[in-house]
């Protein structure tokens, strides 16, 4: 049987315990399916032993000892990769700091290594540490380059060429289906059960009402779609503005602000609404996305790397520049029912983790990576 380990090596929120929609468990759970044993680790910075959960047969979730600089997570050791036989590491690393250890690592145990990159270089506001955390991140390149390395999107792996490193091929984000609930009825009992207004079209924002996610976009659309309802779900620094926009422009009886709801209740918005909008020209990739369209709930979204790679644009939904075009589109989203079903067909088609999970391990087994014993 083959052993995988997908090590996480950012320390922050992300790998907590209880934390949804962690994209390593989600790999895992794909991997498992195709008979593979995995191993999920992630940093506990401050224990001193090691702790362990079962979210699935054939998956393991340890958090293991380790201290942090800044959101870079530092294991105390790499042992358990020996002694369990490890017999391949799949790294989501990008620009951490702790790659080169592990990989040494990797290379004096015989592990097979390759990696899954979403972003390289730095996006810290500040330039000094921008500067610096880029050129640390040339450590990683010189791995990335003598090992497989897959791109998360389009976008990156146009990075990875320009930066000199070989690209394996694009390997997106999956969705894991496995913590996604049922929602049943059609969307008209959805909306009554939620206590939306039946008869009106009705838009959703899910995401951190901040800067870099444009929140304050919704006002403008919202004035140029006087039919319509949103729903917004988030917190983050500008809620108070944005409550103030929409209220100065006597849109708040419109809208359902909602800062915080259990993520398996934001699924049933995903059904109840016609359209999710995304403002974000940034966005990496985009879980949300892929849940709204998991439910048929068609995008409108801005450009964006993530947004590119996975809306066919008039098909599955539609890609916008201007916060102008928005309104236009949104309501040609609303007037294409064949577009809820192409949405949900791209997810299912391409966009879950048993394809990444299938891509990887014909490449396995292709570099003859087939388990310790066979």
């Amino acid at each position: 049987m083959l052993t995988i380990a997908i090590p996480q090596l950012y320390c922050g929120a992300s790998g907590k315990k209880g934390a949804y929609n962690r994209q390593e468990v989600g790999l895992a759970r794909a991997y498992a399916a195709q008979g593979c044993h995995v191993l999920v680790l992630y940093p506990a910075t401050g224990a001193d032993i090691p702790d362990a959960e079962h979210p699935a047969p054939g998956v393991e979730v340890l958090y293991l000892p380790a201290r942090a600089f800044k959101v870079h997570a530092f294991y105390r050791s790499w042992q358990i990769l020996a002694d369990r036989k490890v017999d391949a590491v799949h790294v989501m690393g990008d620009n951490s700091l702790g790659v080169p250890g592990l990989y040494r690592f990797c290379k004096e145990h015989g592990i097979f290594f390759f990696s899954q990159v979403g972003a390289l270089l730095s996006d810290s506001a500040n330039p000094a540490v921008r500067r610096g955390m880029d050129l640390l991140c040339r450590r990683n390149l010189a791995i990335y380059r003598k090992t497989p390395t897959y791109a998360k999107t389009g976008a990156v792996r146009a990075q990875l060429q320009m930066l000199g490193v070989p690209c394996a091929g694009v390997l997106p984000v999956g969705l894991d289906t496995a913590i996604i609930p049922v929602v049943t009825g059609p969307r008209a009992a959805v909306r009554q059960r939620l206590g939306l207004d039946a008869a009106a079209p009705c838009l959703v924002f899910v995401g951190r009402l901040d800067t870099y996610k444009r929140p304050l976009d919704l006002v403008p659309v919202l004035q140029a779609l006087p039919d319509w309802r949103a729903v917004i779900i988030g917190k983050g620094a500008l809620e108070s503005q944005l409550h103030a926009a929409l209220d100065e422009a006597r849109l708040l009886d419109r809208c359902r602000l909602i800062p915080s709801l259990p993520n398996a209740e934001v699924h049933a918005y995903y059904h109840a609404c016609d359209v999710f909008v995304n403002f974000n020209d940034h966005e990496i990739f985009g879980m949300s996305l892929l849940e709204a369209m998991y439910a048929g709930c068609v995008p409108v979204a801005r450009h964006a790397p993530g947004p590119d790679e996975i809306i066919e644009d008039g098909v599955s939904g539609f890609l916008v520049t201007d916060t102008a075009d928005f309104a236009g589109k949104v309501r040609a989203a609303a007037a294409a029912p064949a577009m809820s079903d192409a949405a949900r067909r791209r997810i299912r088609d391409c966009f879950l983790w048993d394809a990444g999970a299938r891509t990887a391990l014909a490449m396995l087994r292709k570099q003859g990576v087939t388990g310790h014993g066979q």
